[in-house]
């Protein structure tokens, strides 16, 4: 098992929600606190929230951190890690720990998970925050075509066989090489990328993580494109959601968002200048500044 680091102020919790899938929550502020859950994406785990729980601790929050199915310390089952089930997990983790409404704050895969969990649980959301992301939603329309090719990285991923090693490298050669392109030439900090990959290389992890793409490109993108979550009868979103996106980012472009202004009530986009995917480690203290006023708005 890859030693958990240390953050002061943190309990982890490992939830057992059956099935083979237990939950690790880092869990941090007040018990009652107002709960905002921080959804990370891949390869990462909680620890990539680690500069904003402390302040956002320090301000009354309960910051909850969980890792998805698959990554982090939860564990690796086999399953198909289809992002409603992953989305299903999140909202288990709040029953079980007796949390009744949470704003979301996600980056990467977590968006569409912690997306998902909002519009399948609805009364448990009060507020969704993207960064770098996507919801489950894709415009039938010449800019999916036209976006196509910037997801040719996901093809070595999600093979059998291939994918789980590609991932699980013990030199971290794809996934370098992917960070700094998608980071628009940012280089993830050595001993993140030394963890990150340590845990995929965990029992079950590689493959798990080469599922949550081969699930969405073979399943999922084909479900979402026949509107498996339109709202219905002209119905939309009616929380806040905000969403940042750095500009260098070559696969989450901001037109891939198009059209989610027409499907949420309350809806603002900030396009942030020189950031590429990676804005939480880029930027950490922009994501505190716009979370932190993301979570007064609605107290």
């Amino acid at each position: 098992m890859v030693t958990m680091p240390a953050l002061d102020g943190v309990e982890h919790r490992y939830i057992d929600l059956g099935d083979g899938v237990t939950i690790h929550v880092a869990d941090a502020g007040p018990a009652s606190g107002p709960a905002v859950m921080l959804v990370h994406g891949f390869p990462q785990n909680w620890w990539e929230w680690h500069e904003l729980i402390t302040p956002l601790a320090a301000d009354g929050y309960r910051v909850l951190c969980p890792d998805l199915r698959g990554a982090g310390w939860s564990s690796a089952p086999r399953s198909d890690y289809r992002k409603d089930d992953m989305a299903d997990d999140l909202a288990a983790v709040l029953d079980r720990l007796g949390v009744a409404t949470v704003k979301l704050a996600a980056h990467d895969w977590g968006g569409p998970v912690a997306f998902i969990m909002m519009l399948r649980h609805p009364e448990k959301v009060t507020g969704f925050f993207g960064m770098n992301t996507v919801g489950p939603f894709v415009a039938r329309d010449l800019s999916l075509a036209r976006n196509l090719w910037r997801f040719w990285y996901q093809i070595p991923i999600m093979l059998p066989v291939i994918g789980p090693r590609v991932i699980a490298d013990p030199k971290a050669r794809f996934f370098r090489m992917l960070a700094s392109w998608v980071g628009g030439g940012y280089l993830t900090p050595e001993d993140q990328v030394k963890m990150y990959i340590e845990c995929m290389r965990e029992p079950g992890h590689a493959v798990a993580g080469s599922r949550w793409y081969r699930t969405f490109q073979t399943k999922e993108l084909w479900s979402w494109m026949r509107g498996e979550y339109d709202l219905k009868d002209g119905a939309r979103v009616n929380v806040p959601v905000r969403w940042l996106s750095g500009t260098k980012d070559p696969v989450l472009t901001p037109d891939l968002l198009n059209g989610y202004a027409d499907r949420i009530a309350d809806f603002e986009l900030e396009l942030v200048d020189d950031v590429g995917h990676w804005i939480v480690e880029q930027r950490p203290d922009l994501v505190l500044d716009r979370l932190r006023a993301f979570l007064r708005a609605g107290t």
